[in-house]
């Protein structure tokens, strides 16, 4: 309900700012809206919006697949935290467009390039979420597993992984958030379509209703994945822990 009542509160918050200003510059959320309807209706949307969710959904798995294993490692091994330390600051460090263009001109201009691009800007965070994590895990469980004289792969299974994964479900989230961002960027410098692409075309013809439109489509499916997706999994994959009495 909280939710719901400050997602009332911005839009309030936005149609009053838009009365300040003149349209063209800053449109109201009811002219917002009924562009984006118009763009939906005329069936403009459907084709960018897809080819946007498969750049997020291939940019997503493959940061996982690069960051969760480095995290997981410097989390349990002392050496490697000190090795990859370093090297986990630098690609933090380094700016996603640096990435982008890099990946560009080494892989050419195509969807394989877009993806290794926004999953190398984003994997670095989702490293330090996992490493973070695993330096929380209860040591006094596994040395009890030990005792039980448990096997390496059941303490993984039973033990270590159980105590991960929450770790690994909030990298996921926050790497989706910083991955919705970076595919816009690589849509806008290198690719023919997309959710980037088309804000960077209505930038040029300086169309703020337009501009507006796909900002507030971006923002609605952000939100739905989150709501219907990512929130379901979460519920269903923790249903084991106790709630906590607020």
């Amino acid at each position: 309900m909280l939710k719901l009542i400050s997602l009332v509160m911005a839009v309030i918050v936005w149609g009053l700012l838009s009365l300040t200003l003149p349209h063209e510059i800053f449109p109201g959320p009811i002219e917002t809206t009924r562009t984006l309807w118009g763009d939906i209706a005329g069936g403009e949307v459907w084709t960018d919006l897809v080819m946007t969710l498969l750049r997020v959904a291939g940019g997503l798995v493959l940061a996982l697949i690069l960051g969760v294993p480095v995290g997981v490692v410097m989390g349990l091994n002392r050496r490697a935290e000190a090795v990859l330390d370093v090297w986990v600051m630098i690609g933090l460090t380094v700016p996603s467009l640096c990435y982008a263009i890099m990946a560009f001109i080494w892989f050419g201009l195509n969807e394989g390039a877009a993806i290794v691009a926004i999953a190398v800007t984003a994997a670095p965070s989702i490293t330090i979420n996992i490493w973070e994590g695993v330096k929380n895990v209860d040591t006094k469980l596994v040395a009890m597993a030990r005792v039980f004289e448990a096997s390496r792969p059941a303490i993984v299974r039973r033990v270590l992984l159980p105590q991960i994964l929450p770790y690994i479900m909030a990298s996921a989230r926050f790497g989706l958030g910083i991955i919705w961002k970076i595919t816009v960027l690589v849509e806008l410098i290198g690719r023919p379509n997309g959710v980037g692409f088309k804000l960077f075309y209505w930038y040029q013809l300086a169309d703020m209703r337009q501009v507006l439109a796909w900002t507030l489509l971006f923002t609605i499916i952000m939100l739905l994945i989150e709501v219907l997706i990512l929130k379901p999994i979460e519920r269903r994959v923790f249903a084991w822990r106790p709630q906590v009495a607020v």
